[in-house]
């Protein structure tokens, strides 16, 4: 996809406006705030000249505890 260097840099501004402006309560809010960090991510790599759509996406990191397995670990370590 080709777009002008302003159109690109009028989009960033404007992801980066939401972001700032988003807060996160719930699920949803989290996924809208994941699309919209990939969102920036694509626009970024665009904006070098490079595709977007191909561009790697670090997942957001697991919230929770840890799976048993890895906890006993811990314990046992110490």
């Amino acid at each position: 996809m080709t777009m002008s260097r302003r159109c690109i840099d009028t989009l960033m501004d404007l992801v980066e406006i939401k972001l700032s402006c988003l807060e996160v309560t719930d699920r949803e809010d989290m996924r809208e705030r994941e699309l919209l960090m990939r969102c920036a991510q694509e626009l970024r790599a665009e904006a070098q000249g490079e595709d977007g759509r191909n561009t790697e996406f670090s997942a957001p990191k697991r919230r929770g505890r840890k799976p048993k397995h890895l906890q006993f670990h811990e314990l046992h370590a110490a």
